[in-house]
């Protein structure tokens, strides 16, 4: 901030812009008039402090680390079909497991798509172009095989392309998780 100051403190000064009929040659004229006009002195700091992006002027601002948060899965692509933001949600290790996130069908034609890894496997069959959302199908693996923060090793099959994935496994501590955990009163 103290830089746009800096800028506007020397363009003010340029003897060498051109400044209308009521100004003068003299930079302090043009300064005291600023001074003296209480309206156009304060008028002028919040519009340097909104163009600038101070935090007092607005809203809060989202810290960087909470930016994006909605999208702490992973993303991949088996074959014709798309997975986006799909995560593990559970209480714990050893403890049911429900995945959310989404499945694209890009192709013309109807797919097989199975999830597994150590002790579980899961298969959704998706029409010619379907989206299929597991937060509106509730699909649990019966056991996390990490903890949450770790990441489950998953392999995703499609006919014959099959993909090894890294799945991030979450538990409740994010607000909007809460109501995915297996055994919540909502599923």
């Amino acid at each position: 901030m103290t830089r746009m100051f800096a800028l506007i403190s020397a363009r003010l000064s340029d003897r060498s812009t051109v400044r209308s009929p009521i100004h003068t040659d003299d930079p302090l004229t043009f300064r005291r008039r600023v001074a003296r006009n209480p309206f156009s002195a304060a008028a002028l700091v919040l519009v340097v402090a909104g163009l600038s992006g101070c935090s007092g002027v607005g809203g809060p601002r989202t810290p960087p680390m909470e930016l994006g948060s909605k999208n702490l899965g992973m993303n991949a692509e088996v074959g014709p079909v798309e997975v986006r933001n799909l995560l593990l949600v559970t209480h714990g290790e050893a403890e049911p497991a429900r995945l959310i996130g989404v499945l694209l069908n890009g192709s013309e034609e109807e797919i097989q798509v199975t999830l597994s890894d150590l002790d579980d496997e899961i298969s959704v069959t998706l029409d010619p172009g379907q989206q299929y959302a597991f937060q509106e199908h509730p699909t649990l693996f019966e056991t996390a095989d990490e903890i949450p923060g770790a990441v489950a090793d998953v392999t995703i099959a499609v006919g014959t392309d099959t993909e090894s994935v890294q799945i991030p496994i979450r538990n409740g501590s994010l607000k909007w998780l809460e109501l995915y955990l297996p055994n919540s009163t909502s599923n």
